[in-house]
């Protein structure tokens, strides 16, 4: 008896999860090689970190590749940052952009790539681009949570392509 309760607990479980899949199956997202090879040594896409003062947001790397002609498309920032924390600013704060990494640069490259950011509206239906100079920009002037994506581009040694997403809160505090 105890058997066939068991067997009848599984069977329901893989029902239960079988019914919870999408309708439509989605293409899977090509995952590239997270790292290349720079004279003989792996490389991988440095962190990015977006800081006001002392404190810093979660900019998590979305997608990548290392090669000539990457053809990438980022996921949604909204739902790429679901469950992190943005970082709270004040309207028009200045943030800064860092690039680092923990492994032993094989080239000093890896800390320059051209950057490009846009501000993406929730469900990505809107992209706008963001001033950026000097690692600096700037936070909007109207409160509210804002998506940013940002695109990193290396052509010299070290050729690829790197996307990350970040968030912040705006509030006059």
């Amino acid at each position: 008896m105890r058997l066939k309760i068991v067997f009848l607990l599984i069977i329901i479980t893989l029902l239960v999860f079988t019914g919870c899949t999408k309708e439509e199956a989605e293409p899977a997202k090509e995952t590239p090689s997270p790292t290349t090879e720079v004279k003989s040594q792996q490389v991988s896409p440095p962190g990015i970190g977006i800081n006001k003062g002392d404190s810093t947001t979660a900019v998590i790397l979305d997608t990548h590749c290392w090669e000539e002609n990457c053809s990438l498309t980022p996921d949604p920032p909204d739902e790429l940052l679901l469950g992190e924390t943005p970082l709270h600013v004040k309207p028009g704060d200045e943030l800064e952009l860092s690039v680092s990494t923990s492994e032993t640069p094989v080239s000093d490259e890896i800390y320059s790539p051209a950057i490009n950011i846009v501000q993406v509206s929730p469900r990505g239906e809107k992209e706008t681009d963001v001033n950026f100079e000097d690692r600096y920009l700037t936070a909007p002037t109207e409160e509210g949570k804002y998506y940013y994506n940002i695109t990193t581009e290396w052509d010299g040694e070290l050729i690829g392509k790197a996307i990350y997403a970040f968030a912040i809160l705006v509030r006059e505090e």
